[in-house]
């Protein structure tokens, strides 16, 4: 199956604008996972975690109200997200790289990559400038899209870029949540108990990072496997710049994820890369759950 480029361009652009923004579905109060019909563990669909206190770990995490199983919004990596919360003061530009590599039960290797520039200048401002042949593991009809987005809370509004058809996509600003409970967004809503330990400290790219690893252990018979199941997640963030560095996902599911930054300056990046050209057509959209305006 292929995805239609109206329709992938449409998806990826509140995929990425609302991750960790909007409420996430089967969303519930604390203990009751999936919620009034919502993801696995809910009422009507078996998978919920029996009561009683969770087994403890380094450090344990409740349950959630989803696992990070299979490709999902995540499919970018958490890293990638956009609409994260504002940074001000750490400007930085840098080149990003992704790898996906899935090993087929007769042993197929298929590998997925993507490189990209990633600026944030000293308002919190944020471009990313990257092209995609997939949406997750779902490739795009015609050629790969060259796509630019624009993050700005100055302005208050998030914009995605089609090179190829000088067109722009303005989403309203949201600024995300900071991420209480520390784990990584694909771990937050986990219906297991998440073990987290530390790795140190590390020097990557010329900045210090802090590492850390998260592991979800999904039992026998869960989703029907006869084995138990491991899912990790290492990060390594620099508290200096305020972002993740280096990280690796793992799982069975979608395979080893890697996303990583390289050749780190530190320098302002220029204020023209943070607005959207004249040429370009904008058009203004919703994000999911926004009142519509009323007509003038």
């Amino acid at each position: 199956m292929k995805l239609a480029r109206p329709a992938f361009l449409v998806l990826f652009s509140l995929a990425i604008c609302t991750t960790g923004l909007a409420q996430r579905p089967g969303g519930g109060p604390p203990g009751r996972p999936g919620g009034p019909g919502g993801g696995p563990g809910g009422p009507g669909r078996p998978g919920g975690r029996p009561p009683g206190p969770p087994p403890r770990g380094d450090i344990d995490h409740p349950p959630g109200r989803r696992p990070p199983l299979g490709p999902r919004a995540d499919f970018l990596s958490s890293e990638m997200r956009f609409g994260d919360r504002t940074v001000k003061g750490k400007p930085y530009s840098a080149q990003f790289s992704t790898e996906n590599v899935q090993v087929l039960a007769d042993g197929t290797r298929i590998t997925r990559k993507s490189e990209g520039i990633v600026y944030r200048n000293g308002e919190g401002m944020t471009r990313r400038e990257q092209t995609l042949g997939a949406l997750g593991p779902i490739p795009i009809e015609g050629e790969p899209r060259r796509l630019i987005f624009i993050n700005d809370p100055v302005g208050g509004a998030h914009y995605v870029l089609d090179v190829q058809d000088r067109s722009a996509r303005k989403l309203p600003f949201r600024d995300a949540p900071a991420n209480a409970n520390g784990l990584p967004p694909e771990f937050e809503d986990s219906p297991e108990p998440v073990t987290t330990m530390t790795l140190g400290k590390r020097m990557i790219e010329g900045v210090e990072a802090e590492g850390t690893s998260s592991k979800i252990t999904i039992p026998v018979g869960r989703i029907g496997n006869d084995r138990p199941l491991e899912v990790v997640s290492e990060r390594w963030y620099s508290p200096e710049l305020q972002l993740v560095v280096l990280s690796k996902h793992t799982d069975p599911f979608s395979g080893e994820n890697v996303y990583r930054l390289t050749n780190i300056d530190r320098k302002e990046p220029p204020l023209t890369l943070f607005a959207v050209p004249a040429e370009y057509t904008i058009t203004e959209e919703r994000l999911p759950g926004e009142p519509r305006r009323p007509r003038q």
